[in-house]
């Protein structure tokens, strides 16, 4: 489906930036306002990525997921980590299904010592997520 979401200028990631998922590698985590201009202030944990995407500011259960991935809540530990961000359709917002970005740990096997500037991963070909969207990584 073509979207023309993508001609949003945002600063920062958005479901339409990810496609059928993306693989990142955690660069730095800082904390910034994330509110818009017009709204009080909101810091939020923003992720920055070794690849060139736009910054991401994770829901609380995205960060509970690092956490998983990591084995560890401090998120000063978390650069260096690689994940997989992908779209759950599944996702509600004030009661309505609008899908909404997750992440998850690259599949069983992926080296994270494995080149990450072009973030290229070998397909494998019938491999699909939970909703059937097929993922490479």
């Amino acid at each position: 489906m073509r979207s023309f979401d993508k001609y949003r200028d945002t600063k920062y990631v958005q479901k339409t930036d990810i496609g059928p998922g993306i693989l990142v590698t955690i660069a730095k985590i800082s904390e910034e306002n994330v509110a818009p201009d017009d709204k009080p202030e909101e810091m939020k944990y923003v992720l920055h990525f070794k690849e060139k995407y736009k910054p991401w500011v994770p829901n609380i259960g995205s960060l509970e997921e690092i956490n998983r991935i990591t084995g560890t809540g401090d998120v000063d530990q978390w650069p260096g980590t690689v994940i997989v961000m992908y779209v759950n359709p599944d996702v509600e917002f004030q009661g309505k299904r609008i899908g909404g970005i997750r992440c998850r740990a690259p599949k069983e096997g992926y080296s994270q010592q494995q080149p990450q500037q072009e973030a290229v991963v070998q397909e494998e070909p019938d491999d699909t997520d939970e909703f059937g969207n097929k993922i490479p990584f």
